[in-house]
């Protein structure tokens, strides 16, 4: 099956149903962040976008599948992302990379749902619903 086409799942409006959960050192708790941004995803061509939208702040990165590119992230980091974002095993992977360290955001769909998952010096977990 073509990389393109099963990506086509992950295409769509999400709304996030969860705040931005941490789990460090074996605890979790909830972040208290006022932003819950919505993901909206596109496709032209080859060319995908990733917005994540809330009443404070609006962060959109493009990219090809398997490309490395440059991204700054919304708290401000210049990144390198590796191998731009990669399918594996039903999840669309990125990793951000940046003064010898390396951050790994994996999105999955379950269940209809998608779950990103941030993995680092610590793990934190959203999880959106697709608008109809």
């Amino acid at each position: 099956m073509s990389t393109i086409i099963y990506f086509s799942g992950f295409i769509g409006t999400w709304d996030v149903l969860t705040k931005l959960s941490f789990c460090m050192k074996g605890s979790c708790q909830v972040a208290a962040s006022l932003a819950k941004p919505n993901l909206i995803v596109t496709q032209d061509e080859e060319i995908i976008s990733v917005k994540a939208e809330s009443t404070f702040k609006m962060h959109k990165i493009k990219f090809k599948l398997n490309e490395e590119f440059d991204e700054k992230t919304p708290d401000g980091r210049k990144v390198k992302v590796g191998n731009s974002f990669f399918l594996r095993d039903g999840k669309l992977i990125q990793e951000q990379r940046w003064d010898g360290k390396i951050t790994t955001m994996e999105r999955e769909i379950k269940n209809g749902k998608l779950e990103k998952c941030i993995l680092g010096k610590d793990v934190a977990t959203r999880i959106y619903e697709k608008e109809a």
